[in-house]
């Protein structure tokens, strides 16, 4: 769930054509970057440490991003390796935390972050630490030399820190949803590349996570080359159909998407049959969105599709793939619609073999049933049909 890219994901496979299709001149330069960077030598898995299998986690949002209000406690954390869970994800936004481009090498939250990590890794779940840049950020960033090698520089300090600790206790991702859109999408994969030299100048047995750009997108993760790493998984994103999952958001960018003019959207999209959802204001893309949702047929066969396509990859490629977020808004959606949706999506990915992260926790996509948007202290605990929608194990009385 992001406030940034949930335009981006809207917009048609014809647009991204036409941007990629502008300029041959700059498509080469813009290709150079990636030219500068030699691929990183295949890292030998034979005699290193067995990678975590990060097949189920949560997201735990706002620990490290936004308002920093969400910190969980040990207990919290026993709690869900309990249920099941074998790892949770960790967003953090540096900026949020103290941490500036002109000063990249310090890192003034890092004892903090240790803390989180071993309070996981002590609960038996793997941390992955994943660099959660606000939209504002990332655009700056975009191109930007010397902000980009501030980046570079961040995951070297990180990785330098993390490097000595146990395989099983910590996973690094190294860019949440980069955007790189159009003819910006060929540089991403050079950028990247540097990210992953930073961190395995420092470690070479632990797990690394890509993705590719356009927000992170299945779309984009189906086109990209793996790298030559034999300790590094894949990740995307799954929000789809974006007018259940964002329904009613005012904070969408409405150049991209209608998702926020509409309420009561059901799932599957065969409940609307004669009942069609609630509309708060007018759209001008709102007929053609509603439109594909229904054509789409938007229930378990579509999720599945969707899920297929990236097993299918992965097995071709020969590497892991992960789903590091999916999830629905809480506020005012259907509860069965929800839970029916999040079932879809996670049985989909298990059918496939690929791991899963829910967005998220607590908060505003989040699954436990004390509202903790203010923060106040108290027990949290996950929504009972949480347990069956996840596969989770509930905790006996």
């Amino acid at each position: 769930m992001k406030h940034w890219s949930a335009g981006r994901l809207a917009l048609g496979s014809t647009a991204r054509r036409r941007l990629l299709q502008s300029g041959g001149a700059a498509l080469a330069a813009l290709a150079a970057p990636a030219m500068l960077h030699a691929a990183q030598p295949a890292i030998q898995a034979d005699t290193q440490p067995t990678l975590p299998s990060l097949g189920k986690g949560f997201n735990l949002a706002h620990w490290f991003e936004y308002e920093r209000n969400q910190a969980l406690t040990a207990e919290e954390l026993r709690g869900l390796q309990q249920a099941g869970l074998d790892h949770v994800r960790l967003p953090l936004d540096p900026m949020a935390c103290g941490w500036s481009p002109d000063r990249a090498d310090q890192l003034v939250f890092l004892n903090e972050l240790e803390q989180a990590v071993r309070m996981a890794s002590d609960a038996g779940l793997t941390a992955i630490v994943d660099l959660h840049l606000r939209p504002d950020h990332k655009e700056a960033m975009q191109g930007n030399a010397q902000y980009e090698a501030s980046v570079v520089t961040l995951w070297d300090r990180l990785a330098r820190h993390f490097g000595a600790w146990p395989v099983a206790s910590v996973a690094f991702e190294l860019f949440n949803e980069p955007q790189f859109y159009g003819v910006q999408g060929l540089r991403w994969p050079g950028f990247q590349r540097r990210l992953l030299a930073a961190v395995r100048a420092h470690s070479h047995r632990h797990l690394v996570l890509l993705s590719g750009p356009k927000g992170g997108s299945l779309e984009a993760l189906l086109a990209l080359k793996p790298e030559p790493d034999t300790r590094a998984a894949y990740t995307f994103h799954f929000y789809d159909p974006f007018v259940f999952t964002h329904q009613a958001l005012p904070w969408l960018d409405d150049r991209y998407t209608a998702a926020g003019a509409r309420a009561d959207v059901l799932y599957p999209a065969r409940l609307h049959q004669g009942r069609p959802p609630r509309k708060l204001r007018e759209h001008a893309l709102a007929a053609r969105e509603w439109s594909e949702f229904m054509a789409a047929d938007w229930g378990a066969a579509a999720v599945r599709r969707q899920m297929d396509s990236a097993g299918a990859w992965a097995r071709k490629q020969g590497v892991r793939v992960l789903c590091t977020e999916f999830g629905a808004i809480r506020a005012g959606v259907d509860p069965a619609s929800r839970y029916r949706w999040l079932s879809d999506v996670r049985q989909a990915l298990e059918a496939n073999q690929l791991g899963w992260s829910v967005w998220e926790y607590t908060h505003i996509f989040g699954l436990t049933e004390q509202s903790t948007l203010t923060g106040q202290a108290g027990r949290r605990s996950l929504d009972a049909a949480a347990y069956a929608a996840l596969g989770l194990r509930r905790p006996r009385a």
